[in-house]
């Protein structure tokens, strides 16, 4: 099921499925990557109850081994959806038998709104625990490279961040991890396919509020609203000179090189039973 929002001249359709964005229109622009299969079919997943890999996709909660598809599963089940008013949908996804005996033994419900604006979406997440339970989330939106013209080389991107930074990166090989210390001093990162082909860059402990892509081949880009995430990652798929990079807002990013045992990962936040938390970002293009 798709639903279609509409503001000013800004226009956006988001999926049932994965609670995901499949298209975000102004100005006759489309922000949002399309999902080309050739290179990396999604367009904006969400990422729950895990962002980033586990060890042979597994996690061990209660006692038990589970399945725990890279990523979490959230993006690839159909979630509840309602249309609020023109601007505002929200969607919905509990637990069940099948997710507690395959994936993640906990009762939850995940509940997701998109608000439209003229200039881009807010985005809101409530996990809310039935139980004690473990989980981390994400937003992983894939942006166009193309809005400043077909073709528009990622080597004439940059990433600006509202304040100056001191930041290590690190990205994943094989099972670990690497950690290139000082990879931002300052304020900026010029982007470069030879960094991005290593891996994602994870940056962990980010004190900038806002985090802006711009292109000197052009006037569009996408600011990042961090809310009260610190982890940022900025990601595109390797060696294929993709048109597009993920900005990714996180609660925390884990490695698969984490422990099995989801309460002994460093990443995962304890959410009490009969509590909730909100995570709440907004992407604004121009």
């Amino acid at each position: 099921m798709l639903i279609t929002l509409k503001n000013a001249g800004t226009t956006m359709t988001v999926s049932s499925l994965g609670a995901e964005p499949q298209s975000l229109v102004r100005n006759g622009i489309q922000y949002i990557w399309q999902g080309d299969k050739t290179y990396w079919p999604r367009r904006a997943p969400l990422l729950f109850p895990m962002s980033g890999p586990t060890k042979d996709n597994k996690i061990s909660a209660k006692g038990k081994i589970y399945g725990m598809p890279n990523n979490g599963f959230a993006r690839d089940n159909e979630f509840k959806a309602e249309q609020l008013t023109d601007n505002i949908a929200q969607f919905t996804l509990e637990d069940n038998k099948f997710f507690r005996e395959n994936y993640y033994p906990y009762g939850f419900t995940l509940t997701v709104t998109y608000t439209l604006h003229e200039n881009g979406y807010t985005a809101r997440a409530e996990v809310y625990a039935k139980e004690d339970l473990y989980y981390t989330f994400a937003w992983h939106p894939a942006f166009s490279l193309d809005i400043n013209g077909e073709g528009c080389d990622l080597e004439t991107y940059s990433l600006s961040f509202l304040e100056n930074e001191h930041l290590n990166r690190k990205y994943q090989k094989g099972d670990s991890f690497i950690e290139e210390k000082n990879f931002l001093i300052g304020d900026s990162i010029d982007l470069k396919r030879s960094e991005t082909d290593k891996g994602p860059i994870v940056l962990q402990g980010v004190k900038s509020r806002e985090i802006t892509l711009t292109s000197s081949e052009g006037e569009h880009g996408v600011t990042v609203d961090m809310g009260n995430m610190t982890t940022f990652v900025a990601w595109t798929v390797l060696n294929m000179k993709a048109q597009f990079l993920c900005l990714e807002p996180m609660v925390s990013f884990g490695f698969a090189s984490r422990p099995l045992e989801i309460e002994k990962m460093e990443e995962t936040r304890l959410l009490k039973e009969g509590e909730s938390e909100v995570w709440e970002n907004t992407f604004t293009v121009f």
